[in-house]
């Protein structure tokens, strides 16, 4: 789908209904996806089962090094990608343009899951959200680089869409809420 396309399609409730809950088979599948396409299939899905767990994972000051620059590299890449075919500040100011476009679609329903699950703590609902925006973003550069639905970070974001917070990769293992 076209960058400019994707925030006026995307449902707005979907977002972060299904923490906490079991992982699907479908789920499962996307985390392969993910984690193949990162080079990090040999990890283990770890699921999370409370906001308080998510926040302090999300929050870690040791991710696991190697996920964080495959991460950056992929984005590089992809960056570079998109450029060939448009200028960079082409590039640039299309996923502005998204972005500026995603800013309350997620923070209201992460805030309305916080506090169906008792909580008041608006940092959690914060950091959930960005990590939602930041997903977009890099979902976002993929569509503007020409890549496809196979591209690991459309799996990543498909994961949100499916009401997950997909949180980090430690320890050999990704974590997802």
């Amino acid at each position: 789908m076209p960058a400019d396309q994707i925030v006026p399609a995307l449902p707005k409730t979907a977002w972060f209904n299904a923490v906490g809950t079991p992982i699907g088979n479908n789920e499962r599948d996307e985390c392969g996806n993910y984690l193949r396409g990162l080079g990090a299939e040999d990890c283990t899905i770890a699921t999370v089962s409370t906001w308080d767990e998510a926040l302090a994972l999300s929050q870690r000051t040791r991710w696991g090094d190697t996920w964080w620059e495959r991460e950056r590299h992929e984005e590089r890449k992809l960056f570079e990608q998109a450029s060939a075919n448009h200028s960079a500040d082409a590039v640039l100011l299309r996923l502005a343009n998204l972005m500026q476009g995603s800013s309350t679609l997620f923070l209201s329903p992460a805030s309305l899951a916080c506090m169906r699950a008792g909580l008041t703590n608006t940092t959690i609902a914060k950091s959930a959200a960005g990590a939602a925006a930041q997903c977009l973003h890099q979902y976002g550069l993929a569509s503007i680089a020409g890549q496809g639905d196979q591209h690991p970070f459309a799996a990543k974001f498909r994961l949100f869409l499916a009401g997950r917070w997909p949180l980090c990769v430690t320890d050999e293992k990704f974590y997802v809420f």
